[in-house]
């Protein structure tokens, strides 16, 4: 059978279990998980008061600020226009996205390595990747920190098989299909950008190597279809801003490469790529790279010296042993939460390997041209690590920058390995190490997010905004943001509210919008001159109320917000002089050491 058209075949009984098992792995942790995944102040409110502006006729980059690029934040205001706004509208269309993701995800692997091995890889990614709390809120699928990764995450597993579609055959369709894929990671976010492109790169050099010359005209509709989802943002933002600033505002998905550290902070930046401390972050990776290597390497020796001895007790001895080992290191010795640092070498390793298989196989590839499957997948895979590069890690944004290279080694392990033994008892090997070892991690990995979520136990909103996040005596401010969004939302309609230094999600609950645009006030939003910008804009469309709340500056360099000019001095100076104390729940806001909020009206 081809295995090209494997996906579309009859399923075989064992794999139709294995889905229904899959199925039920994912409602354990989304039931178990339910309504815990926000943050109840960072991030998280971004992405629900941002929609919420925009389906009341806000616009975009004028009337409210943002990140990343346009598409993502129009398609949450479309859902709030349709269905009114709500945390669990997000995440009702979340989830959907996220089973999209999954079988996008089961087909390509099932393609590439085959139907044991994409069960297998799906669970990993539902089990880790997918609704895990591992630090906080905000990393998982449900209540993504961007809507722009998860979104963009889909769109990459689209475009991959789009172009091995078009590897098949390079028809104008299908070409102008992959650049459209392209394109609208364009207006997404900058490392999606990036994955696509060298996935996209990767194909072309694969047809070019294995077929005939390409004519000219794929590349133009590839190219004509790329640059249709900015040119159409581009037309829309005309109605609303110059020429020149809609352009800019279609493309911000890009732009903002050039302004990463502007929006994140230099050194804050620097530690999400590991570059603050490059040398030792380079040897860990190098180490955890090689420790992986030797195991997987060890796994795959052993199953050699089973398939090859004429001494079949040595080599069931030799079995025996590293199973066992496997096992016990698993277990009691790899500390998982750290399993990232190996991932970024491992997708290199198989790159190269793959690259290099193809290269001494001309066409036409055997098996339903999985080698080329294999290679586009560990590229996409490295590429989302970009922004990780020695900082690997399958918490906080490997949530879905390291998903995918965490989510195919187990597809190596069961798909790859096996392929090269010939003999029954040496590919069972395989896959009963494989198993010892990897399922201790899972299971590992589970149990301390399992842990994190049993303690979300207080509530924050009401109804379909309704969420559940650390208690009051373990975490305040959970409870501080309720009260506060309540407070607000007894004061008249149509009032509005500003929340220092950030607190959208306050915003959000409140429903009382900023006058401003700007969605949080310090770092680069106060840094160059640009704390005065805000204070004029303050004063030309006051706020009826402002909220000063805590949080916690200091990775950002700032220890007590309000003390220096670039540092919120100038607006509190503003808000000190034209507001007065109207309420007050905590300590003081301002001190790092402390949880507070303090509610000020208008004189």
């Amino acid at each position: 059978m081809n295995t090209a058209t494997a996906p579309r075949s009859r399923l075989a009984w064992p794999e139709s279990v294995g889905l229904l098992a899959l199925a039920g792995l994912g409602w354990f942790f989304i039931s178990t998980s339910w309504r815990k995944w926000p943050d109840p102040l960072v991030d998280f409110g971004r992405e629900l008061y941002i929609p919420w502006r925009l389906a009341h006729g806000a616009v975009l980059y004028r009337d409210v600020d943002d990140f990343y690029g346009p598409l993502a934040q129009y398609f949450n205001a479309g859902l709030f226009a349709l269905f009114g706004p709500g945390i669990m509208v997000l995440v009702a269309a979340n989830l959907l996205i996220f089973g999209a993701i999954l079988a996008a995800f089961y087909r390509l692997v099932r393609r590439a390595w085959g139907a044991g091995a994409a069960l297998a890889s799906s669970a990993w990614f539902v089990s880790v990747f997918g609704f895990s709390h591992f630090v906080s809120g905000n990393f998982n699928y449900a209540a993504p920190y961007s809507h722009e990764a998860t979104h963009g995450l889909l769109v990459c597993l689209l475009l991959l098989g789009a172009l091995l579609r078009w590897l098949e055959d390079a028809t104008l369709f299908r070409s102008a299909a992959a650049g459209g894929l392209f394109g609208l990671t364009a207006v997404l976010k900058p490392e999606i950008m990036l994955a696509a492109g060298l996935i996209m790169a990767a194909a072309v050099m694969i047809r070019w190597r294995q077929g005939p010359p390409l004519r000219a005209g794929v590349f133009v509709a590839a190219a004509l279809a790329a640059v249709i989802p900015t040119a159409a943002f581009a037309l829309y933002f005309t109605a609303y801003l110059p020429p020149w600033a809609a352009a800019a505002a279609a493309s911000r998905a890009w732009l903002s490469v050039f302004a990463t550290a502007r929006f994140t902070g230099e050194e804050l930046q620097s530690g999400f790529l590991g570059f603050d401390r490059p040398w030792l972050h380079l040897v860990g990776h190098l180490r955890a790279t090689v420790l992986a290597s030797l195991l997987i390497g060890g796994i795959g020796g052993t199953a050699w010296l089973l398939d090859r001895r004429s001494e079949k007790w040595l080599g069931w001895m030799a079995a025996a042993v590293v199973a066992g080992t496997v096992g016990w290191l698993a277990w009691f010795r790899i500390p998982w939460i750290a399993a990232g640092q190996c991932l970024l070498g491992l997708m290199l390793i198989c790159t190269l390997v793959y690259a290099a298989s193809l290269i001494r196989r001309r066409p036409p590839i055997e098996n339903g041209r999985r080698g080329e499957a294999r290679l586009l997948m560990v590229v996409l895979a490295a590429g989302l690590m970009a922004r990780m590069v020695l900082n690997g890690r399958i918490y906080q944004f490997g949530f879905y920058q390291a998903a995918l290279a965490g989510s195919l080694v187990p597809a190596v392990i069961f798909g790859d390995l096996p392929e090269r033994f010939a003999g029954r008892w040496a590919r069972g090997l395989v896959a009963a190490a494989g198993l010892l070892l990897l399922a201790p991690g899972a299971i590992h990995l589970a149990a301390a997010s399992q842990r994190l979520l049993k303690l979300k136990t207080g509530a924050v909103g009401e109804g379909v905004d309704r969420f559940y996040t650390l208690p009051p005596n373990l975490e305040p401010m959970g409870e501080i943001v309720q009260l506060v969004s309540e407070r607000l939302r007894q004061t008249p309609a149509g009032q509005s509210a500003l929340v220092l230094p950030e607190g959208e999600m306050i915003n959000y609950l409140a429903r009382r919008p900023c006058p401003v645009s700007p969605f949080f006030f310090f770092s680069a939003a106060t840094t160059g001159g640009r704390e005065e910008a805000i204070v004029g804009d303050l004063q030309r469309h006051p706020p009826d109320w402002v909220v000063i709340v805590s949080r916690d500056l200091r990775e950002y360099g700032v220890h007590r917000y309000g003390e220096s000019i670039g540092e919120g001095a100038l607006i509190m100076r503003w808000v000190d002089a034209n507001y007065r104390l109207s309420g007050r729940v905590g300590g003081d806001p301002l001190d790092v050491r402390q949880r507070g909020a303090v509610v000020l009206r208008r004189r």
